[in-house]
């Protein structure tokens, strides 16, 4: 029997199904569902004019922008395997892990390509435009052409084939390339609206960088919901308070930097009209950070993941953050997501009861 196989281009199934929807909110410019797939349509045409196949490793070295959005959905449409780096390295770094990750052609844009100077000369490479009105200039000189027709003979990727190499921030050791596939990115999708809940007018804000998992993850959970990203270029506390205020923001995802940072300039509950959680993750939380949150009225949620696991893995939403801050499991991040399990082994790999130091395992 013939097995049946999700689709990976959940771009294409979005525009598919609410094509008039709202998507993306860039520099004060929203794109629909159906325009952003007309994006990813010829951007995916031109990669593979370029001579780009299924299977390869494509590093992409982009800000966040309108045309990292449509990179992440184009590569996933063409069945590539997505890299992308840090827009932070160093041209030595992207260099090692561009021949780390084994990557066959490189995207960048005119900001970032100092930084592949050390990339191999041969090494194809797409410099695309990162302001909006050149993108979509840019964009509309690339044909249009049948997105099967890149892909070729090659069956289709399938929920086990990989969607990226996403090189770890390098906390405990040397960075290295977690494979993410697309099934990582479903379940956890899943598994964070059983915990967040849905809402059809949720708008994300994502100043988190798209080469992170937590920034990624936003864009592929909201294609899958139906519901609207709202992207910075970066993290900028003016920028974030007028957007809170708005743009009908509804989720954040933030670290404890940033949300010490939004609390100093002053950010209540009055600033967040729309806002129903703030997704507090990258670090651990102090509770003075949180008894702050909490006396400006915002809806601290705490949560801890890992890239390996496709960002989120536990989170603890307000009422129980406000619960356990004064109680014994101050500092908790909550119960597993849903289709979640987390553990605790020794180096035998053997589980310890509670209150044993040893390796967390999801």
């Amino acid at each position: 029997m013939e097995q049946y196989q999700v689709t990976t281009d959940w771009l294409a199934a979005r525009a598919a199904d609410t094509p008039e929807a709202m998507a993306l909110l860039v520099d004060g410019r929203w794109w629909r569902f159906d325009e952003l797939d007309a994006l990813a349509s010829r951007l995916c045409a031109r990669l593979a004019a370029d001579g780009a196949r299924p299977g390869e490793h494509v590093a992409v070295l982009l800000p966040n922008s309108l045309a990292m959005v449509v990179a992440v959905f184009a590569l996933a449409r063409l069945g590539a395997v997505m890299v992308p780096l840090n827009t932070r390295l160093t041209a030595a770094e992207v260099a090692w892990q561009v021949a780390r990750a084994d990557c066959a052609r490189l995207i960048c844009a005119l900001p970032t390509e100092k930084q592949a100077a050390d990339a191999p000369a041969s090494l194809p490479r797409l410099v695309l435009p990162v302001d909006v009105l050149a993108f979509e200039a840019w964009a509309a000189q690339q044909p249009l052409a049948d997105p099967s027709s890149a892909t070729g003979d090659t069956p289709p990727a399938t929920l086990v084939h990989p969607q990226a190499i996403i090189f770890t921030s390098g906390t405990t050791g040397y960075t290295k390339g977690a494979v993410i596939t697309f099934a990582n990115h479903l379940w956890s999708a899943v598994g964070s609206a059983f915990r967040l809940g849905l809402v059809s007018g949720d708008r994300w804000l994502a100043c988190l960088p798209l080469y992170h998992v937590g920034g990624l993850a936003v864009l592929f959970r909201a294609c899958l919901y139906g519901t609207a990203v709202v992207l910075h270029e970066g993290f900028d506390t003016a920028a974030v308070r007028h957007s809170l205020r708005r743009d009908g923001v509804t989720l954040v995802s933030l670290v404890p930097t940033m949300l010490s940072r939004l609390l100093h300039e002053g950010l209540t509950a009055d600033d967040t009209p729309a806002l129903r959680l703030i997704l507090l993750g990258g670090a651990a939380a102090p509770a003075v950070l949180l008894a702050e949150a909490r006396a400006a009225g915002l809806p601290v949620a705490v949560t801890y993941g890992l890239t390996e696991a496709a960002s989120q893995v536990a989170t603890l939403l307000p009422d129980g953050v406000a619960r356990k801050s004064g109680a014994r499991k101050s500092g908790s991040a909550g119960k597993p997501l849903l289709f979640t399990t987390v553990a605790v082994v020794d180096d035998d790999g053997r589980e310890l009861p509670p209150g044993e130091p040893g390796e967390i395992v999801v």
